[in-house]
């Protein structure tokens, strides 16, 4: 029984965790699809790769062209709850966008370079998406945090129980 809940632990902590990109909704009006890619390509985001003759280029339509921007953005603000929010325009999906051309490859995880950006007129450099929550509701970044914190704590308290560990109660 022990290994058995050794192994459990051991799984748990070992699991990897899955993509995340952050993709502009399906139904969004091109003004606020065009404002989420100002903000992002005008802050963190890369936005070479959407340029004429980039990689990502193709399709040239604006919701590609937004689905690359506030994904850069996302990937370079290491995921940080409620940067992918962008007034609403988009959210975290386990999943690339279906329609990529060859040669374009999306970024699934946090990027590993400091981000580069441009100042802001007011002379900041933004933290979040245009109006990111900032915080856990809505936006599906929770789980991300929540679910490895539970599994452990979880899996521990059984290891624990199993091990005939007392955790100060007394046998009657």
């Amino acid at each position: 029984m022990r290994v058995f809940l050794g192994l459990l632990l051991l799984l748990a902590l070992t699991t990897p965790s899955s993509a995340n990109y952050c993709l502009c909704k399906d139904g969004i009006g091109e003004k606020e699809l065009q404002t989420a890619i100002d903000y992002a390509c005008g802050s963190l985001a890369d936005c070479n790769p959407i340029h004429d003759n980039g990689p990502c280029y193709q399709p040239n339509n604006i919701k590609s062209h937004c689905d690359w921007a506030v994904n850069s953005y996302f990937q370079k603000a290491a995921q940080v709850s409620g940067s992918c929010d962008f007034s609403g325009t988009a959210s975290i999906s386990q999943s690339p966008p279906s329609n990529l051309v060859s040669g374009c490859i999306y970024p699934s995880s946090a990027s590993t370079t400091s981000p580069t950006g441009t100042t802001l007129t007011n002379g900041t450099t933004p933290a979040f998406g245009p109006t990111g929550t900032g915080g856990f509701p809505g936006n599906g970044a929770s789980s991300l945090v929540t679910s490895p914190v539970l599994t452990l704590c979880f899996s521990s308290l059984v290891f624990l129980w199993g091990s005939d560990v007392r955790l100060g109660f007394s046998q009657v």
